[in-house]
């Protein structure tokens, strides 16, 4: 008898997981396009303590090059602008809100690593491109979220998945689909759904892999490039790092120069630098 899950099984699961903090999800709301009200938000973030040193720690850094460090939420809105706190705060919120789960092989530093890199890769590639680039940077962060549920719901096939593709040096994404019949992208897209995610981001954690397949001038081809770009870059410091393979089509649509590609690089890496505050 088989004991493979079904999308079904995974899907009923997930309604156990737990959702993102309230924070995050006012937050996101507010990307679409409504109003904040500043100063009462900046008080609830700062009510999670836990999220706001992470803020604090990274508007801190060398990256931002404040002339004088800021002290508190609200202080970091005035000086970094609500667009630059919202990015920092829904990092924060989705590295200490979501459980990485206990699994044989899974290594959620290293996947953190990836993840933040993506996220900036990608937010450096929207503003190259003219593109929304806070959306963009969630669709990054939020990527590979189904794999933190896969390993929460199934620890021992995900251990099982992780095995088989070093054994074979293949990508994970590939065992998965034989071990469970369905992918990361796939989960992914299903939470994002659950926490009422704007459609666009939808589709680019459903089609990362595979942004031929996503809505046409959608964020999946760019999530697909900057998922490529953090892997190029080595932020996950492991060894076994593969490199994925690229839809050429997908990323040429995309019509960024060689100029603009080492600028990418260059933001990425220095940004990188500084989010990464957010995981100690």
């Amino acid at each position: 008898m088989s004991t493979q899950p079904t999308l079904a099984d995974m899907l009923q699961r997930i309604q156990r997981l737990p959702a993102l903090p309230a924070v995050a999800l006012d937050l996101l709301n507010t990307l679409a396009g409504s109003e904040p009200d500043v100063i009462s938000l900046a008080r609830r973030i700062a009510q999670d303590q836990a999220i706001a040193a992470r803020v604090l720690r990274v508007a801190n850094s060398p990256f931002y090059g404040l002339q004088k460090r800021v002290g508190s939420v609200h202080d970091a809105v005035v000086v970094l602008g609500f667009s630059a706190v919202r990015s920092l705060v829904l990092a924060a919120a989705v590295v200490t809100g979501l459980p990485s789960g206990q699994c044989t092989g899974f290594e959620p530093d290293r996947f953190w690593r990836h993840v933040m890199g993506t996220a900036v890769a990608a937010q450096a590639l929207a503003r190259r491109l003219g593109r929304d680039a806070e959306a963009i940077f969630v669709a990054g962060l939020l990527h590979d979220i189904g794999r933190l549920a896969m390993v929460a719901i199934y620890p021992e096939l995900f251990s099982r998945a992780v095995a088989v593709a070093r054994e074979r040096d293949c990508s994970l994404q590939e065992v998965e689909l034989e071990i469970f019949g369905f992918d990361h992208a796939a989960v992914g897209a299903a939470l994002a759904r659950r926490w009422n995610f704007p459609e666009e981001t939808i589709d680019a954690l459903a089609c990362h892999h595979q942004p031929a397949h996503g809505a046409p001038g959608g964020l999946a081809a760019l999530i697909h490039y900057a998922d490529a770009i953090s892997k190029s870059l080595d932020f996950e410091e492991a060894e076994d790092t593969l490199m994925p393979i690229l839809d050429a089509e997908s990323v040429d649509a995309l019509g960024l120069d060689w100029q603009a590609l080492i600028e990418v690089l260059a933001e990425t890496q220095a940004r990188f630098d500084s989010y990464r505050l957010m995981l100690g």
